[in-house]
């Protein structure tokens, strides 16, 4: 932890690292005292000698204070070693792909590499659903956040901790006088420039037009003078006709307090984001949330805490067709004006005027969140507590997509307007009861947690479609003459568990720990259903604590610590053990058949085994600081859904067990206190991981397979490694495109079947991280925050689409697709327009191989914020305002790569690969998904 957090009245806390130091203003002189720094780990709390595993902690503070995001893990980007977090797109209120140590597995579902989220101690899940739910949370509420990164750390968690933990720990309330704050945060967003490229506009696209006429390429018109001079007047940008400047708007009330006995803390916020796209209201929030704890007797404590989160969101189309608006404002040509004469829509030559869409098909999502924890520890004896607890979530999901009568898309369906009602309640809770025995003699110390656990989720959904409605003002189910389709379905699993964990210290300088569980979980197949025990060891040495150490002056901090150990896997489908019959219709008649995933009562859990070796460092009273780690994870037993289940006749999939995974990898994370007195305090930091993977079995008579279109998993190479026809270049004599074939050779022939997997070459990054700077001075604070990624690749779809000359009869294109052969010579050009060597097999323009896979690497300038902060020693001691905390932050402010786009993809087609059964591989490619933005927002905080 690199961050100080200021108590503005007569003393200061500082998390300087891996100790805490207290310090406390005597007139002219500073007093410090080292304190304990306590880590969260879910079940414990630990002091920072006692913790043997890999845990990076980040304050609730960094992720408020210096970051305009209202999710919290897209906070968290750049903050934590071996971390790697990507927003899943610009739209606001989206989750985050998360990878914790690497690639978690090779389920191809959006949130499969999930860590665990735990929320003051009560475990809420770790799928898109827990996600969700974490960051239903306002940032403003978290006092830390610990990520528990290796086995030691997590295999506690059994099934559930294969891709780490994330424990949050909102605010709690302090003893004393009651602390009020308000905070307040306006602002505005912009979609970033486009990167590496643009379009063109109306003179350059008719030049285009007309030279791509003259070389004989079919379906281009001729263009005459008279309405060419026409055309030129009409000339403009779509994205500002399409897009906006979007409002921003955050506010937040909460109160704190409390007394020896009990402790209290209450907030209440709001946020809004209308987002980038014009006719449309993208996200609102309403959150709020209290926390109470209290002592009744010497033996007893007991709290609990409650949140609730409303957001209304208006969904755009995230598709590769005219219902895009983010396709759209590239495909739409310069010259095509944006209404037709009489007032309506140009639907251009696209067909389809996404203005008028985007008023008259609205998608609406509404989502309720409740989450709550309750617990009681009761001190049976000295050293021996008991604690209960009791958390879960409830979430309702209601979805509404209305095609409105009289619309465009409406005309062209003839359905008369159309509505579809979707509702879903998901509800989970766990139940944990804990014993621990903690029994000290002499410089021995033993800590025993016995641990059972119960979990239950359950999930129902309903869908209703109606058409034809009887009112052309009215747009409700009710008012749909013509029932369409009715479905739904309900879903339930449970989990129960039990384990144990033990710590043993001697004198603070060496712990050794273990910890093992086991689990029951219905997902799995019936002769399956009992886990294997998950268990860990690990030890830690404390050299300063040492006494050949203690009286050195530089050496501040070194500790050195190994594990060992197995985590399961249970983010799956809650039915791919089960065979399941659907009913259907055929005119009047019921039918019913088997469904095509047939299930499988031998599926069992996917397991991870860790090796992870690290050391904390500090010099001259940790001014300078950092971790060293080093880790193996091996992953086995991964769960491949194996379609034409050869038993059934062809007709069916199975989810089986299959493979064997290998990720490596080496974080470091470094901070230093440049200059540090009473009144400057100057620090830089740094975090980078450094990734290797190794595919090492996929699964019995099967070597390799492709994933999606583009991608393939192959024994002995990284997951998920690009298979596409490489581009030999061009022909200097013709301008044709030359194809390498699969064996070597060269041809001018496109073909498919010559993809080749391209080693070294996938969408996972080999080196990610983050580094900043903070800065203050009196009141004066700055801080800014850089994230990097470098070794991955995505294929730019939309570099292949805006350079295509088959694409320019109907829609735009870039400005260098003018930039083609033309002469003999020429070779760094676009292949000749109009080749006819692939006419026999109806193929034209541009081909999808390797010429479009691009470099991803990037350094983004994610974060800076520039605040004052007004106190007593500003207002004097009678003024009733503590503070007043003046800021103003902006967001991914500036980019720097060779990719010819926004290399930060994670969803390249959000209806394309996030729905059931599609295949979601993170940053595969692009395709005008909803896009990054950069963000401006003016903030006050005021605390009484």
């Amino acid at each position: 932890m690199n961050v100080k957090l200021c108590i503005i009245t007569t003393a200061a806390l500082f998390f300087t690292g891996q100790v805490v130091m207290g310090q406390k203003k005597t007139n002219d002189s500073i007093q410090e005292k080292n304190i304990e720094e306590v880590v969260v780990t879910g079940y414990q709390k630990k002091s920072k000698d006692e913790v043997t595993s890999a845990i990076t902690v980040v304050s609730g503070k960094a992720l408020s204070n210096f970051s305009s995001s209202t999710m919290g893990t897209n906070a968290l980007q750049g903050k934590a070693a071996g971390v790697d977090i990507a927003a899943l797109n610009g739209k606001p209120g989206g989750g985050s792909m998360i990878n914790i140590c690497g690639l978690g597995n090779i389920t191809t579902t959006v949130g499969a590499s999930n860590p665990l989220f735990v929320i003051d101690g009560f475990i809420v899940g770790n799928d898109q659903r827990a996600q969700d739910v974490f960051n239903s949370i306002n940032p403003n509420d978290y006092e830390n956040i610990s990520i528990l990164k290796d086995a030691a750390a997590a295999a506690i968690y059994g099934s559930q901790g294969a891709n780490g933990v994330i424990v949050l720990t909102t605010k709690s309330g302090k003893s004393g006088k009651p602390v009020i704050t308000l905070s307040s945060r306006i602002g505005f967003s912009e979609k970033i420039k486009d990167i590496n490229f643009r379009m063109m506009n109306s003179a350059e696209k008719i030049d285009y037009e007309k030279k791509m006429l003259g070389l004989g390429v079919a379906g281009y018109t001729n263009w005459t003078d008279a309405n060419m001079a026409s055309a030129l007047a009409l000339d403009h940008n779509w994205q500002k006709d399409i897009l906006r400047t979007s409002a921003i708007e955050s506010y937040q009330v909460g109160i704190r307090g409390g007394n020896e006995k009990s402790k209290y803390t209450f907030s209440l916020g709001y946020d809004s984001d209308n987002g980038i796209v014009e006719n449309v209201h993208a996200y609102k929030r309403y959150t709020g949330r209290m926390k109470y704890e209290a002592n009744p007797t010497d033996r007893l404590n007991i709290g609990g805490s409650m949140g609730v989160n409303y957001t209304m969101s208006q969904e755009i189309r995230d598709r590769n067709n005219a219902q895009n608006p983010f396709r759209a404002m590239y495909s739409y040509n310069p010259y095509e004006p944006v209404y037709n004469a009489d007032g309506t829509y140009n639907p251009t030559k696209q067909g389809f005027p996404i203005l008028e869409a985007l008023k008259n098909n609205p998608e609406n999502i509404n989502s309720l969140i409740f989450d709550g924890n309750i617990f009681a520890q009761y001190k049976i004896a000295n050293g021996l507590n008991f604690k209960t607890q009791l958390g879960g979530y409830f979430n309702n999901i209601r979805r509404t997509s209305k095609t409105l009568r009289g619309s465009y898309l409406d005309t062209i369906l003839g359905i008369n307007g159309s509505v579809v009602e979707q509702n879903q309640n998901r509800f989970r809770y766990t139940n944990s009861n804990t014993l621990n025995y903690v029994k000290s003699f002499g410089d021995h110390s033993f800590d025993l947690l016995g641990l059972v656990e119960y979990t239950e989720f359950r999930n129902d959904y309903i869908s209703g479609t109606g058409r034809n409605f009887s009112s052309p003002s009215l747009s409700e189910l009710d008012n749909a003459s013509t029932p369409f389709e009715v479905k739904g379905y309900n879903e339930l699993y449970r989990t129960f568990s039990y384990g144990a964990f033990l710590t043993y210290d001697y004198a603070k300088k060496y712990v050794l720990t273990a910890s093992i569980r086991q689990d029951k979980d219905s997902r799995f197949g019936k002769n399956n259903t009992l886990s294997e025990p998950f268990w860990s060891l690990s030890a830690a040495w404390n050299l300063t604590n040492e006494d050949f150490l203690k009286s050195n002056d530089v050496l501040s901090l070194l500790k050195l610590r190994a594990s060992i150990g197995t985590r399961g896997y249970n983010n799956i489908g809650l039915n791919l053990n089960n065979v399941l019959m659907s009913g259907s219709s055929y005119g009047s008649n019921p039918t019913i058949s088997p469904n095509a995933n047939y299930g499988n009562a031998d599926l069992k859990w996917e397991v991870t085994k860790s090796q992870n070796y690290g050391a904390e460092f500090g010099f001259v009273k940790n001014r300078v600081r950092g971790t060293l780690d080093y880790f193996i994870d091996q992953k086995k037993d991964f769960i491949l859904f194996v379609p034409n289940l050869s038993s059934e006749g062809g007709a069916y999939s199975q989810s089986i067990n299959a493979g064997d995974l290998k990720n490596k990898g080496l974080e470091a994370s470094l901070s230093v206190d440049i200059i540090k007195s009473k009144d400057f305090v100057w620090s830089v930091r740094a975090n980078t991981s450094l990734m290797s993977y190794k595919l090492n079995k996929l699964r019995d008579k099967e070597t390799e397979r492709v994933v999606g279109s583009i991608n393939m998993l192959r024994e002995g190479q990284e997951p998920f490694s690009f298979y596409l026809v490489r581009s030999a270049g061009i022909n200097p004599e013709n301008g044709n495109e030359i194809y390498y074939t699969k064996d070597g050779g060269t041809t001018e022939i496109y073909n498919s079947n010559d993809a080749v997997l391209l080693e070294g070459k996938s969408p996972l990054p080999k080196l990610y991280g983050g580094f900043g700077t903070s800065l203050s001075y009196k009141g004066f604070d700055l801080q800014a925050d850089f994230t990097y990624k470098s070794g991955n690749y995505t294929y730019n779809y939309m570099a292949l689409n805006m350079l295509n000359y088959a694409n320019g009869t109907t829609s735009n294109m870039r400005a260098d697709a003018a930039d083609y052969w033309t002469a003999p010579g020429q070779t760094d050009v676009l292949p000749r327009p109009n080749n006819t060597n692939n006419a026999p097999g109806g193929i034209t323009g541009l081909q999808t191989t390797d010429r479009f896979l691009q470099d991803a690497s990037y350094i983004r300038l994610r974060n800076v914020s520039i605040g004052y902060t007004f106190d007593k020693r500003s207002f004097g001691e009678s003024f009733p305002v503590n503070k007043i905390r003046l800021s103003l932050t902006g967001q991914n402010l500036a980019t720097w790569t060779k990719f010819q786009g926004d290399p930060e993809v994670s969803i390249g087609s959000g209806e394309n690969q996030t729905g059931a059964g599609q295949t979601f591989i993170n940053g595969a490619f692009a395709l005008y998904s909803y896009p990054a933005v950069k963000t401006y927002l003016f903030g006050i905080e005021v605390e009484f």
